[in-house]
């Protein structure tokens, strides 16, 4: 018997049976009920008459001919806005990626994963923005990077002894004509203009002036 699945007809029902949220995915079991039109053939016993024999006879012949049935089954598949992933659960589809730290719940709906929570700071993109959560919050000049994980913020570095539990950050020194770089990460040489320089040169030398013109005079009677 030969089968051939034709066309979907229309969806039935939704069903939302079970969730389940697993680190960065929503698997599902949500399926949609659909009726297709099934064509198969089936094999008939149907007679013939056959060619005259000898005796002027007419005589008949079996033989078997396949005519075409048609009916209707019900299938289930993942319902609009999810896509089949492993053992037929279903998984929902974003057209566009979710942010950072979040996932996709429903289709087109994203959701910030467990120790993240959604941050209110509007954006130009109206996009969701996921911040980590630090339970008790991070000490002084430092900021939560990711689920209790405190950082030092830049231009500051963790001081803090190899068997103590909390964060201490402590500003970093650098040297003569140095200043710290946020985005290098390190102490660079402070790079001036010329104005900036030839600036610098003129306050030295009032200062050397100043200097000269403070000092006392010798008494020439003393000699």
């Amino acid at each position: 018997m030969m089968l051939a699945l034709m066309m979907i007809v229309y969806p039935l029902m939704f069903p939302m049976l079970m969730l389940v949220q697993i680190e960065g995915m929503a698997i599902t079991n949500v399926h949609c009920q659909k009726n297709i039109s099934v064509k198969y053939q089936v094999p008939m016993t149907k007679t013939r008459i056959s060619a005259k024999n000898d005796s002027n006879l007419d005589e008949q012949e079996l033989y078997i001919a396949y005519e075409e049935r048609v009916r209707w089954d019900t299938v289930q598949m993942c319902c609009p806005g999810y896509r089949t992933i492993i053992f037929g659960f279903c998984e929902p589809i974003c057209q566009d990626p979710c942010p950072a730290h979040s996932y996709c719940l429903e289709p087109n709906k994203c959701r910030c994963k467990r120790g993240y929570e959604h941050s209110h700071h509007p954006n130009k993109q109206h996009q969701l923005i996921c911040r980590p959560i630090c339970q008790g919050g991070c000490p002084e000049h430092s900021h939560c990077v990711a689920h209790n994980e405190c950082e030092c913020r830049p231009g500051y570095k963790d001081v803090s002894s190899w068997f103590s539990l909390s964060l201490s950050c402590e500003r970093i020194q650098c040297g003569l004509e140095q200043r710290y770089d946020n985005h290098r990460r390190a102490c660079v040489k402070i790079e001036m203009s010329m104005e900036e320089l030839m600036q610098r040169v003129a306050e030295r030398l009032e200062k050397g002036l100043k200097a000269d013109t403070e000092q006392p005079l010798e008494d020439p009677q003393l000699d």
